[in-house]
């Protein structure tokens, strides 16, 4: 037997048999135990900016306050690159709940009398030991279980089958053979026998009593043999009749008690209640078919005895506002943002697609930052950014529609003309390479940023509660960020409240001329123009190319101006040209957004130099981490960058000089000994001071021997 109507019909067949002492102290109450699950899931990954306006799925909520995994990556298509960005992912959560009885309580809703129950907390089921048997039949239904059946939360019950069990646990027996036995839950086991009969078991007939011929629901006793009715009957004439049988009434709280032809109880339950009148329960259409609502698209809603409506399942709309017939997924005009396109899924429900090259939250797609700064402009008559979008659009269209991540300081200007030339100048000092949100409460802690124009900027949170932040070459003047944090697909930007006007120093570019023409003719290359005319390697970089060249400054050369160098150009030749062609990629022309978008280059030196962008926006390169601090220096046969430092090929290092600059300590044992007579001796008079010499290389300066 299984399932909670035959739980129920069980419980019918057991208060059949159960004594009026037990039915007059029923009180119908409902108590549930309901068990609930807690389900977790992580919604897809999305530009963190973001994450703030997901929604969880319909039927979810959103962890409070919102936890927020920081470590996903979602892809997106800009041009021909498929860029792997770094984002953030929502939790989200649901109780699932399965519906069951409190110990004692049956039905759909949970009505019963209480009492005492084996198993406190725990749902209601039903138990057959392996021995004996047991078989009833209860209307349509045949019950059939080996052993005396137990029926967890139906504690008060007899035994069924055995009207003799009694006791709080049913495990002890009475036997009566003419006579009534004091059974149940509460019954001590004693008989009261019928007219004619004692005894302990009611198994001895009383001759004397015999021939009164006493009435039904009587009893004679042997000491003085008359008829008498049992207790709770009457005589009326030469019968015992009860006096009222429904005071107290043996029926359900909810059920109508009438007296029948033999002077018996009838209970008999109310309208839209069913069971045999000593319980009766609440007709609930829900446990059946589902109520009549379709299984697929609609759930079945408990109002009331006998009645139910169905309800849409989340998300889903109804034919006609009746939901009997069936629901439906419907894209409306509040079902996603206007960037996205709500479709219908096969499953049956709506979903907000985005374009290529968009990403989206759920509800709402962002492309890349070019198009959501000109997206702000349109939307919002606030913003004007306008012109910040013309500045981005002809300055630095192919930075930020094909590469990232990058962070755009998109500042807020009335009216002022752009042309390409002063757009060019201006647009790299508003971009920070990398994704650097702010966070709403702000810190106190300044952070440093670094543009893609090589100046340093420091960002502060003001006591007006506002970002603020200045250049480090223009520290006269403060830029408060206006709005922070609006996501793209590549990155996000900031609204800003000025313009920077003055352009960062001039870079010494030229179409026309070579790379090696430029570093040749510029005093910021000298000393690296130096190298590549000393290390026995040809002008290649006057060639046709393309090549892209990471150039150190004069100051970076200086780095190794500590017998490193001298060693490469006077016994490591070879060494010095495999780090010049560690310095050359000469499979294109590498532009910044394409190396961010590479991360990995194999140089002339058939090496990998990584390329990383670190937590303030600096493009580094190599192992140490070398940093960019120009680029996209232009020329006719490709594109140079200038780098803080030199970078050193992995192997090259094996060979170069070691450096005694570090002290060393350490506390070891000795032995004390006499000193010998050798160490009293005069000391030897001091070295001459050491002799310094020039570098035979010219352009490098004075160098001090290794």
């Amino acid at each position: 037997m299984a399932g909670p109507r035959g739980h129920l019909l069980l419980c019918f067949l057991a208060l059949c048999l159960a004594g009026p002492s037990f039915f007059g102290e029923q009180k119908v109450r409902s108590k549930r135990c309901d068990v609930k699950t807690k389900f977790v899931t992580h919604m897809p990954c999305t530009p963190c900016p973001a994450i703030r306006k997901r929604a969880c799925p319909l039927g979810w909520t959103r962890t409070f306050p919102g936890k927020i995994s920081q470590d996903c990556r979602y892809e997106v298509q800009l041009g021909d690159s498929l860029l792997s960005m770094s984002g953030c992912s929502l939790e989200c959560w649901k109780d699932m709940v399965q519906k069951a009885c409190c110990p004692g309580y049956w039905g759909s809703q949970c009505y019963g009398m209480g009492g005492p129950s084996p198993a406190p907390h725990a749902p209601a089921r039903w138990h057959a030991p392996s021995s004996g048997s047991f078989n009833a039949q209860l209307g349509h239904l045949t019950l059939a279980a080996p052993g005396r059946a137990h029926v967890w939360g139906c504690p008060e019950l007899l035994g069924l089958g055995e009207p003799g069990v009694l006791g709080t646990d049913l495990s002890s027996m009475c036997v009566c053979v003419y006579g009534v036995c004091r059974h149940g839950p509460r019954g001590d086991g004693s008989c009261l026998c019928f007219a004619g009969y004692t005894g302990a078991h009611c198994d001895h007939e009383l001759l004397a009593c015999q021939a009164l011929n006493c009435p039904r629901n009587s009893q004679c006793s042997e000491e003085a043999p008359s008829c008498s009715c049992l207790p709770g009957y009457t005589q009326q004439g030469h019968e015992c009749r009860a006096s009222d049988p429904c005071r107290p009434s043996p029926c359900s709280p909810l059920a109508q008690c009438s007296v029948g032809p033999s002077g018996q109880a009838q209970c008999r339950c109310p309208e839209n209640y069913y069971g045999d009148g000593t319980v009766c329960l609440p007709q609930d259409p829900c446990t059946t078919n589902n109520g009549g609502c379709p299984s697929n698209s609609t759930l079945c809603l408990y109002r009331r005895p006998g009645q139910a409506s169905c309800l849409c399942k989340p998300g889903l709309v109804s034919i006609a506002h009746d939901s009997s017939a069936g629901c439906f997924a419907h894209c409306s005009a509040f079902s996603c943002d206007r960037s996205a396109t709500c479709q219908v899924t096969p499953d049956g429900k709506t979903s907000c697609v985005c374009k290529e090259g968009e990403v989206g939250d759920g509800r709402a797609c962002y492309g890349h930052l070019l198009h959501e700064v000109q997206k702000a402009s349109q939307t919002s008559m606030l913003l004007r950014l306008r012109v910040a979008f013309a500045m981005l659009d002809q300055g630095c269209r192919e930075i930020l529609s094909t590469s990232g991540p990058f962070t755009v300081l998109a500042p807020l200007v009335s009216s002022r003309t752009m042309n390409a030339s002063v757009a060019q100048q201006l647009c790299r000092q508003h971009i920070i390479a990398g994704q650097h949100m702010l966070e709403e409460a702000g810190t106190q802690a300044p952070r440093r940023w670094w543009t893609l124009a090589g100046q340093e900027i420091t960002v502060s949170f003001s006591r007006f509660r506002k970002y603020t932040y200045k250049y480090q070459d223009q520290p006269q003047q403060t830029f408060t960020i206006h709005k922070a944090n609006y996501p793209a697909a590549n990155g996000l930007f900031h609204v800003v409240t000025a313009l920077r006007l003055q352009p960062p120093p001039e870079l010494p570019e030229d179409p026309k001329r070579t790379i090696g023409q430029i570093l040749a003719s510029n005093e910021v290359f000298t000393r690296f123009e130096t190298i590549l005319e000393n290390c026995g390697l040809p002008s290649f970089l006057d060639g046709p190319g393309p090549f892209t060249v990471f150039a150190p400054s004069n100051e970076a050369v200086d780095g190794l101006r500590d017998g490193r160098l001298v060693y490469l150009f006077t016994a490591g030749l070879s060494k010095l040209q495999e780090l010049v062609r560690y310095h050359v990629y000469n499979h294109g022309q590498l532009t910044v957004e394409k190396l961010i978008s590479k991360g990995r280059v194999l140089t002339m030196a058939n090496q990998i130099l990584a390329v990383n962008i670190s937590e303030e926006g600096r493009i580094l390169l190599g192992p140490e981490g070398v940093p960019l601090r120009r680029v996209d220096v232009l020329a006719a046969n490709g594109v140079i960058h200038m780098l803080e430092g030199i970078l050193l090929p992995p192997t090259i290092l094996p060979i170069l000089p070691k450096l005694c600059n570090e002290e060393q300590h350490a506390v070891v044992a000795v032995s004390l000994r006499p000193l010998p007579s050798a160490w009293n001796a005069p000391s030897p008079p001091p070295l001459p001071p050491p002799v310094v010499t020039s570098s035979p290389i010219s352009g490098l300066g004075s160098v001090p021997p290794s």
